[in-house]
């Protein structure tokens, strides 16, 4: 009966204090405090008072200050309201359980919605990567953003060759590719639906290339091949050659281990994946083995001939405008060493200049003599890409990788937020550092 009537009394006294607190006039006490609990001593001389406070430790621990300055108050007040000649004293704890609380749910809820963990990445030879082809099937290919000759024709030229094992196979339906290269991924693409068993990625150094929409896949990818130095583990298996100069190089290799005879169609996609990464093979990556390839491509079959005069010979008008203007308008540091290209939005839309026309643009800057270090910077809806371009001498990824990106000694690339100008500022200090050191 004792323990009932303290139990009352603890009620009673709890709601009376809650009512008196919100008729104190102190700012450290107003709106900010809430009584959690009560529990009065059984002799009715104390009653501990547990409080939640909103905000941080700061006003946690001034509102403790101001309900311990009240404290005389709130007693005589509650006295009145809950007919006590003396009602117990308050003693007053902060009560973190709230608190605590909510930071549980807030830990389980990231838990809950983080994306799934990056798999552990094997690292594969060419035999092994072999072999997981010719063991699975159902496969969807993924090509990189804003996508080059390189990751196309690699990617059609494994599909196709998927195929002729009789597997299910198509390419990610990648809205970036350009009407310059609409040809090697006609009838390729998978239709809305698909479902892969087995996801690959192909010229892709980093899942931050992926495709918008194809990043649903990033945990998902079982092998990614690709020849960038700076190549990023985030598939299951990586198959990498940095000394290829263009993945193509490695696709010819790993369908001959498929055993895959060449046929024109595949021909022509390896020609155009290795020429366009070498700049029709004029690129300080090229080797003996890039010349074999490229002779074995049209040994094939391939349109050596006509590939050559589409993708390098022929400019549109407003490609030679573009030229023109990226000669005129080049900036030029340490005495020459640097050059600096600007493209910016103006640029773009008054010479109607398509992303086609883009395309190589970042190698003018490094014909010209004297020239060690050129930066090509294109201003785009999403901020900044930046291409760079090197001598021998100086490694172009380590410019890059300053802001994230990567690629190859002579050529890498990253993207940039803000405005061109800066953005200019940024990388001449980033490359006159490498020139420097």
């Amino acid at each position: 009966m004792a323990n009932n009537r303290i139990n009352r009394i603890s009620s009673e006294y709890m709601q009376a204090l809650a009512a008196c607190m919100r008729t104190l006039k102190d700012p450290r006490v107003q709106g900010f405090v809430s009584i959690t609990r009560c529990e009065v001593t059984n002799d009715l001389r104390y009653a501990r008072v547990f409080i939640s406070v909103l905000g941080d430790e700061t006003a946690a621990r001034d509102a403790m200050r101001g309900l311990k300055s009240a404290s005389g108050y709130l007693r005589r007040e509650v006295a009145q309201k809950v007919g006590l000649r003396a009602a117990p004293e308050p003693v007053f704890h902060l009560d973190d359980s709230i608190r605590h609380g909510a930071s549980i749910l807030s830990v389980i809820h990231d838990i809950e919605n983080a994306p799934p963990p990056p798999p552990v990445t094997v690292r594969y030879t060419a035999e092994e990567a072999a072999a997981l082809l010719k063991e699975h099937d159902n496969f969807l290919i993924i090509t990189h953003r804003r996508p080059d000759g390189d990751t196309l024709g690699s990617a059609a030229a494994l599909c196709l060759a998927l195929r002729a094992l009789d597997k299910t196979a198509y390419l990610f339906r990648n809205p970036e590719v350009t009407p310059k290269y609409k040809w090697v991924v006609e009838g390729l693409e998978a239709e809305s639906g698909f479902e892969p068993e087995t996801v690959l990625s192909v010229d892709v150094a980093d899942l931050s290339l992926f495709p918008a929409d194809a990043k649903v896949y990033g945990s998902r990818i079982d092998l990614s091949i690709d020849h960038h130095d700076s190549s990023r583990a985030f598939s299951r298996a990586l198959w990498s050659n940095p000394h290829a100069a263009a993945t193509g190089e490695m696709i010819l290799h790993i369908i001959d281990l498929l055993e895959v005879p060449l046929d024109e169609n595949i021909a022509d996609a390896l020609y155009t994946a290795i020429s366009t990464d070498t700049g029709c093979f004029k690129f300080s990556s090229v080797t003996a083995d890039t010349f074999t390839a490229a002779a074995r491509c049209a040994e094939a079959g391939a349109d050596v001939a006509g590939l050559n005069l589409d993708l390098f010979i022929i400019k549109s008008p407003n490609r030679i405008k573009l030229e023109g203007a990226v000669q005129a308008n080049m900036q030029f540091f340490e005495a020459g060493r640097i050059a600096l290209v600007k493209i910016d939005r103006t640029m773009i839309e008054s010479m109607q200049i398509t992303i086609d026309d883009l395309d190589g643009i970042a190698a003018i800057s490094r014909n010209i003599e004297g020239v060690e270090i050129g930066i090509t910077i294109t201003e785009q809806d999403d901020g900044c890409k930046i291409s760079v371009r090197t001598s021998s001498r100086i490694n172009a990824a380590e410019i890059c990788e300053k802001f994230g990106g990567g690629g190859h000694r002579a050529a890498a690339g990253c993207n940039l937020n803000g405005e061109i100008n800066a953005v200019g500022e940024q990388l001449v200090a980033a490359a006159r550092e490498v020139l420097l050191k």
